[in-house]
């Protein structure tokens, strides 16, 4: 289907669009669209979490005090890269058909922001410190607006473009500095130096300062910081907490089950209830529990605890109303490390939807991990909730209860249609790239031709069980 070049007038501020090329078995450029409920399905290692993973080595390079000399922290809280060419595509394609690593955004009013890296290569073998970024670029809506930095620009190139965002080319004039023709090499900063005149070019000289960013990758920047990620690997299922602070930015640095805890205790503790009775209301739809709370243990630590049911009581009354009698429940409340696993599980998926804020971007990995059925299909109307409020979730998910509980929320009209997006990857087996098959689905929940194949697999498993109870039969009828 056709990307749209910007979908903000349509669901309000965040990432619209990501476009990865070069990335692992995503050779050959991929351009997916981002709306407020988007799905990343398809078999294992088909490429899901290969499309993500560039933002989350740009999110721990930005969370970093290191200053790393490659474009990016390889290795950090959310990926665990040594050298780039772990994740530089490496495929059956010729050398000449194949694509150097580049990413590309589009966000807020039309805005996009992208970068081309190149990797140098010593006996056929790409290591980490060849890895250094050969472009930049970003526009606003109009073609009139676009830009482009490269490792070729001159000065009277840069000079020229800058002419067209401010007038710092004629301020620097006036006090005998020059623009240095020269790309940063962080990936997200795009930043242009000045120099004073006569030194060095090409960003050689001594004593160079930071001249102007470009708002396009400023606004890049911000998003990514306050993207939230949820992997696949939690559930913790801790005693005690640390209590963290939270930022009223949104910037949530490192695992982000860790602050769930303390915002648990924040909501609680607040004079507006909302989220509290918001994450409840989850819980109880999931058939998880009946409510949540935190208990303060130390200065620093947290609890999490759960309400547990000891007892059923009936008082001792005789008559006609006997039959009128309410059930007393007793409870007694147990750490969460206490309860089964979903609990702990599902805890950060839900306090994520509901923390974030419009526009803020979220990536859940299988938010369906160890729920029963039954409230892996109502997950859905959680997540149907959250995108209605503007937030902007990337789901990846193999359950196909979960996705089947997505498009009935669409049919039942609980969200519209078009807010919704389901792709599908597939990766070829001869040439270990991969393909994406896109699809809206429709104002009845259908989505037509897409090659989802969770239904063939259920059906086939049925069909499978059915043939072997009814062989079974008929051999011990002999």
């Amino acid at each position: 289907m056709a990307i749209h070049p910007s979908n903000w007038h349509l669901f309000g501020p965040g990432i619209t669009r990501i476009a990865v090329t070069g990335f692992k078995s995503l050779a050959t450029k991929t351009d997916l669209e981002i709306r407020p409920l988007t799905v990343l399905a398809g078999a294992n290692s088909s490429g899901k979490s290969s499309f993500m993973q560039p933002l989350l080595l740009m999110k721990q390079t930005l969370e970093s005090d290191v200053n790393p000399a490659a474009p990016f922290l390889m290795s950090g809280p959310y990926t665990r890269y040594t050298q780039a060419r772990q994740f530089l595509s490496r495929t059956y394609l010729p050398r000449k058909e194949q694509s150097p690593l580049a990413f590309e955004f589009s966000f807020d009013e039309g805005m996009t922001a992208g970068m081309l890296y190149s990797a140098e290569a010593q006996r056929g073998v790409t290591i980490e410190r060849g890895l250094s970024i050969e472009e930049s670029w970003g526009s606003r809506s109009t073609e009139e607006s676009q830009w482009r930095i490269t490792t070729r620009s001159t000065p009277d190139e840069l000079r020229s473009m800058l002419l067209k965002f401010s007038s710092i080319p004629l301020m620097m004039g006036q006090v005998g500095f020059t623009v240095l023709s020269a790309v940063n090499s962080r990936f997200y900063q795009g930043v242009l130096y000045s120099a004073p005149a006569g030194e060095g070019p090409r960003g050689e000289a001594m004593g160079r300062r930071e001249l102007y960013h470009m708002p396009e990758n400023l606004g890049l920047n911000s998003h990514i910081r306050r993207m939230i990620y949820v992997p696949g690997l939690r559930g913790d299922q801790n005693r005690k907490w640390l209590f963290t602070e939270i930022s009223e930015q949104g910037f949530f640095e490192g695992p982000f089950e860790s602050y769930v805890p303390s915002l648990i205790y924040s909501w609680q503790h607040a004079d507006d209830t909302k989220r509290e009775d918001e994450l409840e209301a989850g819980l109880e739809l999931l058939g998880l529990a009946s409510s949540i709370t935190t208990m303060r243990v130390s200065e620093s630590e947290i609890e999490v605890l759960i309400p547990i049911a000891l007892e059923r009581s009936r008082p001792k009354i005789t008559g006609p109303s006997e039959a009128l009698l309410n059930i007393a429940v007793q409870y007694t409340h147990v750490n969460i490390a206490d309860v089964g696993l979903a609990v702990s599980t599902v805890l950060p998926v839900l306090v994520a939807l509901i923390q974030a804020d419009p526009g803020q971007l979220v990536y859940i990995e299988q938010p369906e991990l160890h729920l029963h059925p039954r409230a892996q299909w109502k997950l859905a109307q959680v997540l149907a909730q959250a995108a209605n409020r503007g937030v902007r979730l990337v789901i990846e998910t193999h359950s196909s209860l979960l996705l089947r509980g997505i498009l009935t929320q669409i049919a039942e009209s609980k969200i519209a249609n078009d807010k919704a997006i389901l792709h599908w990857f597939e990766r070829d087996s001869k040439t270990g790239i991969s393909t994406v098959h896109s699809a809206e689905p429709d104002p009845a929940g259908r989505v037509g031709d897409w090659p989802e194949d969770f239904g063939d697999v259920e059906l086939g498993s049925d069909n499978d069980y059915l043939n072997a109870v009814e062989n079974k039969m008929v051999a011990g009828t002999k």
